[in-house]
């Protein structure tokens, strides 16, 4: 579920939970303002019904606040840490850590949003049928945002990727076949079912009730239909690089090194390289301890004259001392390691604590997009 920040916006927390709205959250407000605004009173009420539809809008944005925290504290519950919630145009995204893999975790996770939309909806119509709804301004607010929200949580239960209901499915599939990525196949295959599902609707509609489709309908179902299928398309690719996930190893992608001292001279490093047949040159300090991994592009930019007397701690990046993987590392494991410490190069040791070579963050990468 992506970090918050997207280039500006409002940011807060919620206990020790980061909350971004980036500024498409922002002209979410607007948007869902200036279509709502008609179903809020009466023609003749003029500014008062403006003031609803901004009312209602900025409790709308609440209201999927309150879906996402859902999702938050239902992933707190089983131990994963939540690390941002994010509201955007039309909707939100909680972004947490999969401490393990779980079918029936990750299914609850996924439920508790629509759920909770859908329990928001009520509380709302409760308010409206309530004697606090009084006034007209409180009963159409109330009563708006009690149909929207259930409407809301109607549609994310709907059995297709990216939506939370297509997540229900990939976990139900899952825990049936014990296979995440069929599971996560399917539901995304129904995602791009339902998205063309949803830009026929207009059409559907319009058919049932004997008239033209209009326009705008076909162009705001046709906006959804396309973050649904693109949706659906990402998660299909995030499928297969993930089903190459259990077959990396640290042992079988580290970079051999040969170890210097900080002052060597760069073309002696170099000759220890080739004669080593290594794949790179890491730096040790005084103490042996290995702080700094020679970058290829600095080395090359050194001329050949010049390189005996530059010392090869003047072409090495420092090495973040917690950047330290173990060489039996593979799989999910050694993705949250490095998850945890990001960085773009690893020292890799044994058993014993010595060095055998370098990780690169880069060629993880291509072994995952191979």
């Amino acid at each position: 579920m992506s970090d918050g920040r997207r280039g500006g916006g409002l940011d807060f927390r919620l206990g020790s939970i980061p909350v971004s709205m980036p500024w498409s959250g922002v002209l979410g407000i607007v948007v869902i303002a200036f279509l709502w605004r008609d179903n809020l009173g009466y023609a003749y009420e003029g500014n008062v019904v403006l003031v609803r539809a901004v009312v209602f809008a900025v409790l709308l944005y609440v209201s999927i606040l309150g879906h996402e925290l859902a999702h938050a504290w239902s992933a707190r519950a089983f131990g994963y840490p939540v690390r941002s919630i994010t509201l955007w145009i039309f909707g939100g995204y909680t972004s947490f850590e999969r401490r393990f893999t779980s079918a029936w975790r990750d299914g609850v996770i996924s439920a508790a949003g629509p759920i909770s939309s859908v329990l928001i909806g009520v509380a709302w119509l409760l308010l409206a049928a309530s004697p606090l709804a009084a006034s007209d301004s409180v009963y159409f607010v109330s009563f708006a945002l009690g149909w929207t929200n259930i409407l809301m949580g109607v549609w994310n239960a709907l059995p297709g990727l990216p939506l939370d209901g297509g997540n229900v499915l990939k976990c139900v599939l899952w825990g049936i076949t014990k296979d995440e990525h069929r599971g996560t196949v399917v539901a995304a295959w129904a995602g791009r079912v339902v998205a063309v599902g949803v830009f026929l609707v207009p059409a559907w509609l319009a058919w049932r009730q004997g008239r033209q489709p209009d326009l705008f309908s076909f162009v705001f179902s046709g906006f959804i239909a396309a973050w649904l299928f693109a949706g659906a398309s990402d998660a299909l690719k995030r499928a297969t690089v993930m089903r190459r996930v259990p077959r990396l190893e640290a042992r079988t992608l580290v970079r051999p090194v040969v170890v210097v001292p900080h002052d060597l001279p760069l073309s002696e490093a170099l000759r220890r390289l080739e004669e080593q047949g290594a794949r790179g040159i890491a730096v040790a300090d005084a103490t042996g301890e290995v702080v700094a991994v020679a970058q290829e592009a600095a080395v090359s930019a050194v001329p050949l004259e010049r390189r005996p007397w530059v010392p090869v701690s003047s072409v090495a990046a420092r090495l973040d001392p917690e950047a330290r993987l173990h060489v039996d590392l593979s799989g999910e494991p050694l993705l949250r390691a490095m998850q945890d410490v990001p960085s773009g190069d690893y020292a890799v040791h044994d058993g014993t604590g010595r060095v055998v070579g370098i990780l690169t963050t880069a060629d993880v990468e291509k072994a995952l997009s191979a």
